[in-house]
């Protein structure tokens, strides 16, 4: 509920289980405030049958080169979907609206994953949504079809830490990497240190707020190291963590 000046207001929603909005008009003078009766607006459910919907839409995002982003989605067919469906998912951004181009099939060769190496959705763009779509045919059954909203920065999977150097200075372990390709800047992020000691067997992951890290050790041991990366709360809403970095080793044998 919110009120607006204006007669005319777009939010975004999903619609595939209808849609219903309420306005009333309010006369504001002084310290009085009147207000009509209310108007009420619907739109039905999108037809289909019950169960012929995807289930478990997952969707990731990752700036693959500066400027560029991805997206990958995944999806199960509705328990009621006959062997025949087919799905198809579209995705929205801002006003851009394209269609998958390539898809992967389950077992029943129905679509069940959908793969885009490129989109229009802007990598520096904080809090946007992705509208995904999918919808479905079948020679059995009317499919229902299905919609679900995501925040482009919280299903984002952010890239590997990059240039990682690991050295020992005399009895400290001395990390530094440079921050992932992303348009965002380096105080943005926040790292885990993934950090094994061979000798002994200890494993420890540390949250790390910067792209450098110094921590004393037993320089008789040698040490296994990973670091991954992710978004911090600052700058925007935390995403998908990136993978480990490969390992890197420092110390005795």
């Amino acid at each position: 509920k919110y009120d607006t000046r204006r007669t005319r207001s777009v939010r975004t929603a999903a619609l595939h289980d209808g849609f219903s909005a309420a306005v009333r008009t309010l006369l504001l003078r002084g310290d009085l405030q009147r207000g009509s009766e209310w108007v009420q607006g619907n739109l039905p459910p999108l037809p289909g049958a019950a169960g012929t919907s995807v289930t478990n839409l997952s969707c990731v995002t990752r700036v693959t080169i500066p400027g560029n982003v991805s997206l990958r989605c995944t999806w199960l067919p509705g328990q009621g979907a006959p062997e025949d469906t087919e799905y198809f998912l579209f995705y929205r951004y801002e006003t851009h609206t394209e269609e998958c181009p390539a898809y992967n099939r389950d077992k029943w060769n129905r679509n069940t994953e959908c793969r885009f190496s490129s989109t229009q959705i802007k990598p520096d763009e904080i809090d946007n949504l992705i509208v995904v779509h999918i919808n479905g045919s079948s020679k059995r059954a009317a499919i229902k079809p299905f919609q679900q909203l995501f925040n482009q920065n919280s299903i984002e999977k952010v890239n590997i830490p990059r240039n990682i150097n690991i050295s020992l200075v005399q009895n400290d372990l001395l990390a530094m990497w440079e921050k992932p390709i992303s348009p965002f800047h380096e105080e943005c992020f926040e790292y885990e240190f993934y950090l094994i000691n061979l000798k002994s067997g200890n494993k420890q992951i540390l949250k790390i707020p910067s792209n450098s890290f110094r921590v004393r050790v037993d320089v008789s041991s040698r040490y296994s190291i990973r670091i991954r990366a992710n978004h911090n709360h600052i700058c925007r809403a935390r995403g998908v963590w990136s993978d480990w970095s490969e390992i890197f080793s420092v110390g005795e044998n």
